[in-house]
Protein backbone atom coordinates (compact mmCIF):
# COMPACT_ATOMS: atom_id res chain seq x y z
CA UNK A 1 0.00 0.00 0.00
CA UNK A 2 1.33 3.33 -0.88
CA UNK A 3 2.98 5.61 1.87
CA UNK A 4 0.93 8.46 1.44
CA UNK A 5 -2.53 6.69 1.81
CA UNK A 6 -4.75 8.52 4.07
CA UNK A 7 -7.23 6.43 6.31
CA UNK A 8 -9.68 7.45 9.10
CA UNK A 9 -10.65 5.53 11.46
CA UNK A 10 -14.44 5.64 13.24
CA UNK A 11 -15.43 4.10 15.93
CA UNK A 12 -18.77 4.23 18.03
CA UNK A 13 -19.64 2.05 21.45
CA UNK A 14 -23.62 1.63 20.26
CA UNK A 15 -26.38 1.78 22.47
CA UNK A 16 -28.16 -1.78 22.49
CA UNK A 17 -31.10 -0.71 21.64
CA UNK A 18 -30.16 0.82 19.02
CA UNK A 19 -27.82 -2.09 16.85
CA UNK A 20 -30.13 -2.18 14.21
CA UNK A 21 -30.31 1.09 13.36
CA UNK A 22 -26.69 1.21 13.68
CA UNK A 23 -26.23 -1.43 10.95
CA UNK A 24 -28.74 0.38 8.66
CA UNK A 25 -26.29 3.69 9.22
CA UNK A 26 -23.11 1.40 8.61
CA UNK A 27 -24.56 0.39 5.06
CA UNK A 28 -25.20 3.92 3.76
CA UNK A 29 -21.94 5.45 5.31
CA UNK A 30 -20.04 2.52 3.14
CA UNK A 31 -21.81 3.21 -0.06
CA UNK A 32 -21.44 7.15 0.49
CA UNK A 33 -17.35 7.10 1.44
CA UNK A 34 -17.10 4.64 -1.61
CA UNK A 35 -18.68 7.16 -3.66
CA UNK A 36 -16.58 10.11 -2.63
CA UNK A 37 -13.72 11.08 -4.80
CA UNK A 38 -10.45 9.45 -3.88
CA UNK A 39 -12.18 6.70 -2.06
CA UNK A 40 -9.88 3.23 -2.39
CA UNK A 41 -11.45 0.79 0.44
CA UNK A 42 -14.27 0.68 3.08
CA UNK A 43 -14.02 -2.02 6.22
CA UNK A 44 -16.15 -2.46 9.04
CA UNK A 45 -16.15 -4.83 12.43
CA UNK A 46 -18.95 -5.00 14.61
CA UNK A 47 -18.44 -4.92 18.64
CA UNK A 48 -17.08 -8.24 19.49
CA UNK A 49 -16.94 -8.44 23.66
CA UNK A 50 -14.88 -8.55 25.69
CA UNK A 51 -11.77 -7.56 23.56
CA UNK A 52 -13.84 -4.72 20.93
CA UNK A 53 -16.61 -3.04 22.84
CA UNK A 54 -16.88 -0.58 20.01
CA UNK A 55 -18.23 -0.62 16.13
CA UNK A 56 -15.01 -0.01 13.97
CA UNK A 57 -15.26 1.07 10.58
CA UNK A 58 -11.54 2.13 8.45
CA UNK A 59 -12.12 4.19 5.30
CA UNK A 60 -8.89 4.44 3.03
CA UNK A 61 -8.64 7.24 0.45
CA UNK A 62 -5.76 7.96 -2.00
CA UNK A 63 -4.55 11.19 -0.08
CA UNK A 64 -5.09 13.41 2.81
CA UNK A 65 -6.38 15.94 0.41
CA UNK A 66 -9.04 13.82 -0.65
CA UNK A 67 -10.23 12.38 2.66
CA UNK A 68 -10.21 15.76 3.98
CA UNK A 69 -12.66 16.55 0.87
CA UNK A 70 -14.91 13.34 2.61
CA UNK A 71 -14.49 14.99 5.98
CA UNK A 72 -15.93 18.39 5.25
CA UNK A 73 -18.56 17.13 2.54
CA UNK A 74 -22.32 17.59 3.93
CA UNK A 75 -22.70 14.09 3.30
CA UNK A 76 -20.51 13.27 6.19
CA UNK A 77 -21.66 15.56 8.38
CA UNK A 78 -24.95 14.30 8.00
CA UNK A 79 -24.63 11.05 8.63
CA UNK A 80 -22.48 11.69 11.73
CA UNK A 81 -24.83 13.43 13.14
CA UNK A 82 -27.06 10.59 12.25
CA UNK A 83 -24.95 8.50 14.16
CA UNK A 84 -24.14 9.81 17.29
CA UNK A 85 -27.75 9.51 18.34
CA UNK A 86 -26.87 5.76 18.16
CA UNK A 87 -23.76 5.89 20.31
CA UNK A 88 -23.10 6.45 23.89
CA UNK A 89 -20.87 9.32 24.39
CA UNK A 90 -21.05 9.73 20.43
CA UNK A 91 -18.56 9.41 17.26
CA UNK A 92 -14.76 9.23 17.56
CA UNK A 93 -12.94 9.78 13.95
CA UNK A 94 -9.20 10.02 13.80
CA UNK A 95 -6.22 9.46 11.03
CA UNK A 96 -4.30 6.10 11.86
CA UNK A 97 -1.22 4.67 10.76
CA UNK A 98 -1.02 1.30 8.87
CA UNK A 99 0.35 -0.17 12.37
CA UNK A 100 -3.69 0.65 13.64
CA UNK A 101 -4.98 -0.39 10.47
CA UNK A 102 -3.02 -4.16 10.41
CA UNK A 103 -4.12 -4.75 14.28
CA UNK A 104 -7.97 -5.45 12.79
CA UNK A 105 -6.90 -7.43 10.06
CA UNK A 106 -4.90 -9.99 11.91
CA UNK A 107 -7.95 -12.38 13.23
CA UNK A 108 -10.17 -14.71 11.53
CA UNK A 109 -11.08 -16.36 8.47
CA UNK A 110 -11.21 -14.88 5.27
CA UNK A 111 -13.11 -15.34 1.95
CA UNK A 112 -12.19 -12.82 -0.78
CA UNK A 113 -14.47 -12.48 -3.83
CA UNK A 114 -13.57 -10.26 -7.15
CA UNK A 115 -16.36 -9.28 -8.79
CA UNK A 116 -16.94 -8.10 -12.69
CA UNK A 117 -19.89 -6.31 -12.94
CA UNK A 118 -21.45 -5.68 -16.65
CA UNK A 119 -21.05 -2.36 -17.72
CA UNK A 120 -23.73 -0.11 -16.86
CA UNK A 121 -24.96 -2.32 -13.79
CA UNK A 122 -22.96 -0.29 -11.38
CA UNK A 123 -25.81 1.38 -9.60
CA UNK A 124 -27.46 -1.87 -9.10
CA UNK A 125 -24.89 -3.62 -7.59
CA UNK A 126 -24.13 -1.28 -4.54
CA UNK A 127 -27.61 -1.65 -3.90
CA UNK A 128 -27.22 -5.17 -4.36
CA UNK A 129 -24.00 -5.19 -1.98
CA UNK A 130 -25.48 -3.29 0.96
CA UNK A 131 -27.98 -5.74 1.19
CA UNK A 132 -26.06 -8.79 1.23
CA UNK A 133 -24.31 -6.56 3.60
CA UNK A 134 -27.20 -6.45 5.69
CA UNK A 135 -27.55 -9.88 5.67
CA UNK A 136 -24.13 -11.78 6.36
CA UNK A 137 -23.46 -9.60 9.70
CA UNK A 138 -26.16 -11.26 11.39
CA UNK A 139 -24.76 -14.50 11.25
CA UNK A 140 -22.86 -16.21 13.87
CA UNK A 141 -19.11 -15.53 13.61
CA UNK A 142 -19.08 -12.78 11.55
CA UNK A 143 -15.91 -10.41 12.16
CA UNK A 144 -15.85 -7.62 9.75
CA UNK A 145 -15.63 -7.07 5.98
CA UNK A 146 -13.93 -4.65 3.21
CA UNK A 147 -14.80 -3.18 0.02
CA UNK A 148 -12.75 -1.90 -2.37
CA UNK A 149 -14.59 -0.91 -6.24
CA UNK A 150 -12.16 -1.35 -8.76
CA UNK A 151 -8.08 0.55 -8.93
CA UNK A 152 -6.87 1.83 -11.86
CA UNK A 153 -6.77 -0.51 -14.68
CA UNK A 154 -8.77 -3.09 -12.59
CA UNK A 155 -11.92 -3.94 -13.63
CA UNK A 156 -13.73 -6.29 -10.34
CA UNK A 157 -14.96 -5.12 -7.11
CA UNK A 158 -12.83 -6.37 -4.41
CA UNK A 159 -14.56 -7.85 -1.34
CA UNK A 160 -13.50 -9.28 1.52
CA UNK A 161 -15.15 -11.29 4.51
CA UNK A 162 -14.11 -12.47 8.06
CA UNK A 163 -15.51 -14.75 10.54
CA UNK A 164 -13.80 -15.83 13.31
CA UNK A 165 -14.00 -19.66 12.49
CA UNK A 166 -14.07 -21.94 8.99
CA UNK A 167 -17.50 -23.12 10.39
CA UNK A 168 -19.40 -20.18 11.24
CA UNK A 169 -18.05 -19.28 7.35
CA UNK A 170 -18.98 -22.40 5.47
CA UNK A 171 -22.48 -21.59 7.08
CA UNK A 172 -23.00 -18.40 5.93
CA UNK A 173 -21.43 -19.70 2.12
CA UNK A 174 -23.73 -22.91 2.14
CA UNK A 175 -26.76 -20.76 3.89
CA UNK A 176 -30.07 -20.42 1.78
CA UNK A 177 -29.89 -16.39 2.31
CA UNK A 178 -26.57 -16.12 0.64
CA UNK A 179 -27.76 -18.24 -2.44
CA UNK A 180 -30.52 -16.68 -2.85
CA UNK A 181 -28.79 -13.21 -2.73
CA UNK A 182 -26.26 -14.98 -5.46
CA UNK A 183 -28.80 -15.84 -7.68
CA UNK A 184 -30.51 -12.32 -7.64
CA UNK A 185 -27.20 -10.77 -8.64
CA UNK A 186 -26.37 -12.98 -11.87
CA UNK A 187 -28.03 -10.54 -14.16
CA UNK A 188 -25.84 -7.85 -12.49
CA UNK A 189 -22.32 -9.96 -13.07
CA UNK A 190 -20.12 -10.76 -15.96
CA UNK A 191 -18.37 -13.40 -13.48
CA UNK A 192 -16.36 -13.68 -9.95
CA UNK A 193 -13.72 -15.36 -8.45
CA UNK A 194 -13.59 -16.73 -4.85
CA UNK A 195 -11.16 -17.75 -2.46
CA UNK A 196 -11.16 -18.84 1.69
CA UNK A 197 -7.92 -18.05 2.85
CA UNK A 198 -7.71 -20.22 6.02
CA UNK A 199 -4.45 -21.51 5.98
CA UNK A 200 -0.83 -20.73 6.77
CA UNK A 201 0.25 -21.09 3.19
CA UNK A 202 -2.52 -19.21 0.99
CA UNK A 203 -1.47 -19.13 -2.63
CA UNK A 204 1.08 -22.05 -2.41
CA UNK A 205 -1.99 -24.84 -1.25
CA UNK A 206 -4.92 -24.44 -3.28
CA UNK A 207 -8.62 -26.00 -1.58
CA UNK A 208 -10.00 -28.84 -2.49
CA UNK A 209 -12.25 -28.92 -5.19
CA UNK A 210 -14.63 -31.20 -4.13
CA UNK A 211 -14.61 -30.07 -0.80
CA UNK A 212 -13.74 -26.77 -0.77
CA UNK A 213 -11.98 -26.96 2.21
CA UNK A 214 -7.74 -26.44 2.49
CA UNK A 215 -5.82 -29.74 3.33
CA UNK A 216 -4.78 -30.10 7.09
CA UNK A 217 -2.38 -27.87 8.34
CA UNK A 218 0.34 -30.11 9.12
CA UNK A 219 0.19 -31.61 6.19
CA UNK A 220 0.58 -28.64 3.79
CA UNK A 221 4.28 -27.84 6.38
CA UNK A 222 5.33 -31.63 5.52
CA UNK A 223 5.76 -30.86 1.81
CA UNK A 224 7.21 -27.13 2.94
CA UNK A 225 9.92 -28.71 4.97
CA UNK A 226 10.15 -31.57 1.51
CA UNK A 227 11.04 -29.00 -0.98
CA UNK A 228 12.66 -25.83 1.53
CA UNK A 229 15.33 -28.68 2.88
CA UNK A 230 17.55 -29.53 0.05
CA UNK A 231 17.27 -24.97 -1.45
CA UNK A 232 18.55 -24.50 1.99
CA UNK A 233 21.26 -27.15 1.85
CA UNK A 234 22.35 -26.10 -1.11
CA UNK A 235 22.41 -22.55 -0.40
CA UNK A 236 24.66 -22.98 2.07
CA UNK A 237 27.15 -25.14 0.20
CA UNK A 238 27.28 -23.49 -2.96
CA UNK A 239 25.49 -20.07 -2.48
CA UNK A 240 26.55 -18.40 1.33
CA UNK A 241 30.24 -18.68 0.32
CA UNK A 242 29.60 -16.41 -2.54
CA UNK A 243 27.40 -13.98 -0.21
CA UNK A 244 30.04 -13.89 2.69
CA UNK A 245 31.54 -10.37 1.45
CA UNK A 246 27.97 -8.67 1.78
CA UNK A 247 26.44 -7.38 4.89
CA UNK A 248 24.98 -10.25 6.77
CA UNK A 249 21.29 -8.78 6.88
CA UNK A 250 21.60 -8.10 2.80
CA UNK A 251 23.24 -11.90 2.49
CA UNK A 252 20.36 -13.55 4.58
CA UNK A 253 17.72 -11.86 2.64
CA UNK A 254 19.43 -12.73 -0.31
CA UNK A 255 19.33 -16.17 0.35
CA UNK A 256 15.72 -16.44 1.63
CA UNK A 257 14.29 -14.59 -1.33
CA UNK A 258 16.10 -17.39 -3.52
CA UNK A 259 14.37 -20.06 -1.12
CA UNK A 260 10.86 -19.11 -1.41
CA UNK A 261 11.63 -18.17 -5.28
CA UNK A 262 12.65 -21.80 -5.90
CA UNK A 263 10.03 -23.55 -3.21
CA UNK A 264 6.88 -21.46 -4.56
CA UNK A 265 8.02 -22.03 -8.40
CA UNK A 266 8.41 -25.06 -9.08
CA UNK A 267 8.84 -26.77 -5.85
CA UNK A 268 5.87 -27.03 -4.12
CA UNK A 269 3.44 -26.84 -7.21
CA UNK A 270 5.33 -30.64 -8.19
CA UNK A 271 4.84 -31.83 -4.67
CA UNK A 272 1.24 -30.71 -4.45
CA UNK A 273 0.97 -32.72 -7.68
CA UNK A 274 2.16 -35.54 -6.06
CA UNK A 275 0.58 -35.78 -3.10
CA UNK A 276 -2.54 -34.35 -4.32
CA UNK A 277 -4.51 -37.83 -3.36
CA UNK A 278 -2.61 -37.60 0.05
CA UNK A 279 -3.80 -33.81 0.71
CA UNK A 280 -6.90 -34.13 -0.52
CA UNK A 281 -8.30 -37.87 0.50
CA UNK A 282 -11.89 -37.07 -0.67
CA UNK A 283 -12.78 -39.71 -3.29
CA UNK A 284 -9.49 -40.77 -3.52
CA UNK A 285 -8.13 -44.86 -2.88
CA UNK A 286 -7.94 -45.61 0.63
CA UNK A 287 -4.93 -47.50 0.06
CA UNK A 288 -3.00 -44.83 -1.78
CA UNK A 289 -3.87 -42.44 0.44
CA UNK A 290 -2.46 -45.18 3.28
CA UNK A 291 0.37 -45.36 1.55
CA UNK A 292 1.24 -41.29 0.59
CA UNK A 293 3.02 -40.91 4.34
CA UNK A 294 5.19 -43.91 3.91
CA UNK A 295 6.10 -42.57 0.45
CA UNK A 296 6.97 -38.74 2.27
CA UNK A 297 9.22 -40.41 4.82
CA UNK A 298 11.00 -42.14 1.98
CA UNK A 299 11.73 -39.20 0.36
CA UNK A 300 12.76 -37.21 3.30
CA UNK A 301 15.43 -40.21 3.80
CA UNK A 302 16.04 -40.18 0.59
CA UNK A 303 17.22 -36.24 0.79
CA UNK A 304 19.22 -36.75 3.86
CA UNK A 305 21.08 -39.70 2.18
CA UNK A 306 21.99 -37.70 -0.67
CA UNK A 307 22.81 -34.62 1.12
CA UNK A 308 24.79 -36.08 4.07
CA UNK A 309 28.25 -35.30 2.68
CA UNK A 310 27.24 -32.05 1.22
CA UNK A 311 28.69 -29.62 4.00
Amino acid sequence: MADDVATLLLCARVRPECVDEFRQWHVRWQTAVLASPGALSFEFWPPAPPDQEEAVALSRFENEGALRTWRRSDTNRHLVAEAAAFAEGGIVMQLVGQAAVAYYMQHGVTFVVVTDIKLGKEKEYRAWADKIQKVQETFPGYIGSFVQPPQHKETGWTTVLRFDNAQHLSAWQNSPQRAALIEEASPLVDRFKAQRVDTSFPGWVPNDPATGKPPNMWKTACLVLLTLFPVVMLELKFLNPHLRGLPPALATFTGNAISVLLTTWPLMPLAIRFFRPWLFPENQPRALVLAMPFVLLACYALEIALLWRLL
